[in-house]
């Protein structure tokens, strides 16, 4: 991860906040993390790329709107795969219906903490540092 921070930072000469300014608009943020599932075909790949590139300066609320889009990005790749059972009727409605059951998940996950973060920046202001005692 440090690498990744590293690299992003020194790839954005320090100005990853002015580069990724436009991703502050919640729907832009959310295109950006399902178009980078979409095309990587894996949210775990997208979460550490965002996670890195955290660690490079990038804001902490743009990145959580990335990755919530990663997360319905995600719904693409369980429907695609489901498909691949469509030459056998019973595999394909099995296979369909679990796919269809993990996107309306994630599609009502956002629906309810994509207005929460919104409103009120919630998940940008839980840090695990602000628990961890200072060294003295």
């Amino acid at each position: 991860m440090g690498w990744i921070g590293d690299g992003f930072s020194a790839a954005t000469g320090g100005r990853a906040e002015e580069l990724l300014s436009v991703a502050e608009n919640p729907f832009v943020g959310l295109a950006i993390g399902i178009l980078a599932t979409v095309f990587t075909q894996s949210s775990s790949t997208t979460t550490s790329i965002v996670v890195g590139m955290v660690a490079g300066g990038l804001p902490l609320g743009t990145a959580i709107l990335i990755l919530m889009g990663a997360n319905v990005g995600t719904t693409v790749t369980s429907t695609l795969v489901s498909l691949g059972a469509a030459g056998d009727r019973e595999q394909f409605r099995r296979g369909f219906s679990a796919a269809s059951v993990h996107d309306m998940y994630n599609l009502l996950s956002l629906l309810i903490f994509l207005p929460i973060e919104m409103m009120f920046g919630t998940f940008g202001t839980w840090s695990p540092r602000s628990r961890i005692p200072a060294r003295t």
